[in-house]
């Protein structure tokens, strides 16, 4: 499993290359922790040109990514169940909005800002942490 894991990441990280340098994604705020049921928001600022699409992932522990949202220039909101997803693509900044958090929304969320890249030029960024607790 691990292995998988290790894979996925590494497949992940070469389909979409963060970009180092001028081109940057920043996410925060890097962790929460929130009572379930309560909502929670999560940004992404990027300097990252051309812009071609930023996508969403949620990542529980132990797990491969798993996809949530696609964002293209043209898409300011794009709803997905409990997910939604804004875009501002002439502030170049997104967010992902949590409606009534679960237990099972533990997770490490992870902003994918496409852009173009060359060998030497990619590095990966911190991701966001969520944790969920039981309503006292």
């Amino acid at each position: 499993m691990e292995k998988h894991l290790r894979t996925s990441l590494v497949v992940l990280w070469l389909h979409f290359c963060w970009v180092s340098g001028k081109n940057q994604v920043e996410q925060h705020p890097p962790s929460q922790i929130i009572q379930e049921g309560e909502n929670c928001t999560f940004h992404c600022n990027y300097t990252v040109s051309p812009f071609s699409h930023l996508k969403w992932y949620k990542q529980g522990t132990g797990r491969s990514p798993a996809f949530l949202i696609i964002m293209t220039y043209d898409d300011s909101k794009n709803p997905s169940g409990r997910y939604t997803g804004t875009l501002d693509a002439t502030s170049k900044h997104s967010s992902l909005h949590i409606t009534a958090a679960q237990l099972s929304d533990s997770a490490v969320y992870i902003c994918v800002v496409s852009a173009r890249c060359s060998p030497g030029t990619c590095s990966q960024y911190t991701n966001l942490h969520l944790q969920v607790v039981e309503d006292a």
